[in-house]
């Protein structure tokens, strides 16, 4: 009987993992999730200024769990910063997720990653802290050293501020988080040779000539809405993105199906 069950044993060992869907999780604002389930990133997650209520935060419950690591946020090996404003990036929030928990990176531009190695930081913890240069994204995007499903290319926002759009891709889905950036101004070439299952966009995008015409160069892509006022309805977004997807209200999500 023992042998039975050592051959069992093994050949459970054998068998492939299915492959797991692919969620993108709404938290608030900009702030998103991406996981399969088993490895899970965290873009602009982290924010604290709502900017006198015109944008959403995270919950207090949705804030303990990404800091501490609590499900649905115990896979997250990343938090990512797109930019500065305090609507997309906390600094000090950062440090306490870096603190938390031990196997965990921070990488954003110089303006983030310097306001959080300027607290009181533990070696270990600064030791996480990765920031991305300008330099380092051209003329192709910069690749974490580490952490080969991560990359991201500094796009413009506006002047004096760094904005850093992300590509990551996780059980086969590739994913674009655009930040704040600015469609009339961009230059979108550094994206030129990847290819994009999704790819979330401030609002604005689907107003702008130049924000649709990028969108519509990605065809194949899901081009999915996020930076919505906090005020935002269902009428009001409707009405500002016709029949386009959008992520509003904490805990939404979409699922794409994991691929090779």
């Amino acid at each position: 009987m023992k042998t039975l069950l050592s051959a069992l044993a093994l050949a459970s060992l054998t068998v492939p993992a299915l492959a797991q869907d692919v969620t993108i999780r709404f938290i608030a604002n900009e702030g998103v999730h991406i996981s399969d389930g088993e490895t899970g990133v965290l873009i602009d997650a982290l924010n604290w200024n709502s900017y006198d209520g015109r944008y959403a935060l995270p919950s207090n419950e949705a804030r303990t769990a990404m800091i501490t690591g609590q499900a649905p946020y115990d896979d997250v090996t990343a938090l990512l910063f797109t930019h500065i404003h305090g609507d997309h990036a906390d600094p000090d929030g950062a440090a306490q997720f870096l603190v938390a928990q031990d196997e965990t990176i921070v990488a954003a531009s110089p303006q983030v990653t310097d306001a959080i190695l300027n607290g009181d930081l533990p070696e270990a913890a600064r030791n996480r802290v990765f920031p991305v240069e300008l330099s380092a994204s051209g003329p192709g995007p910069w690749q974490h050293p580490f952490l080969d499903f991560i990359e991201g290319a500094w796009v413009f926002h506006r002047a004096g501020v760094d904005n850093i759009t992300w590509h990551v891709e996780i059980g086969g889905v590739s994913v674009l988080h655009l930040g704040d950036t600015a469609p009339q101004i961009a230059d979108f070439s550094v994206w030129d040779d990847t290819a994009f299952d999704v790819i979330l966009y401030p609002y604005w995008f689907a107003q702008m000539p130049e924000g649709i015409a990028f969108l519509d160069s990605r065809p194949q892509a899901r081009a999915i809405a996020f930076h919505l006022p906090a005020a935002a309805t269902p009428q009001t977004i409707r009405a500002a993105l016709g029949e386009r997807e959008y992520l509003f209200g904490e805990g939404s999500a979409v699922v794409m199906p994991a691929h090779d």
